[in-house]
């Protein structure tokens, strides 16, 4: 961590509007987690106290967050400013995981007529409805 940015007084963690004055006209700071280890990393918080209260609680950040100065740097050094009328950064239904039996798709299959059948589901209830498509089309059938 950069000690360069840090002030020397330390604003109080209750106060959300610290800083608001380096902000450039009609946007609002923006505090992301960026510990990998940590289970909310990538997940942005609005408000500073609520993101410092996550630095207290959260275990993965007890090693590094110990104290009020160490918390203000972690601050200092993640936050971002944006605006905010923008919309969330990722989809509603992402789910960042590695295992794609996690990730939710919506599909669509051609079947044998030419109709595009729209669906959800895993990599696998995907490849099953491939599968099965294929199948139908080999016996005749047009359904999934």
């Amino acid at each position: 961590m950069d000690s360069s940015n840090l002030n020397t007084s330390i604003p109080s963690e209750f106060d959300d509007e610290a800083d608001d004055a380096l902000l450039p006209l009609g946007e609002v700071w923006a505090y992301p987690c960026k510990l990998t280890s940590c289970p909310y990393n990538g997940r942005s918080w609005q408000l500073r106290s609520q993101f410092l209260l996550h630095l207290q609680e959260q275990d993965a950040h007890q090693a590094h967050a110990v104290t009020a100065v160490a918390r203000r740097a972690i601050e200092l050094e993640w936050r971002y400013s944006t605006d905010p009328n923008l919309p969330p950064r990722r989809a509603p239904h992402f789910r960042p995981r590695t295992d794609s039996e996690e990730q939710v798709w919506t599909y669509g299959i051609k079947d044998g007529a030419g109709n595009i059948i729209n669906r959800t589901g895993t990599q696998r209830q995907m490849e099953q409805d491939l599968a099965r498509l294929r199948n139908s089309e080999s016996i005749g059938e047009t359904t999934v």
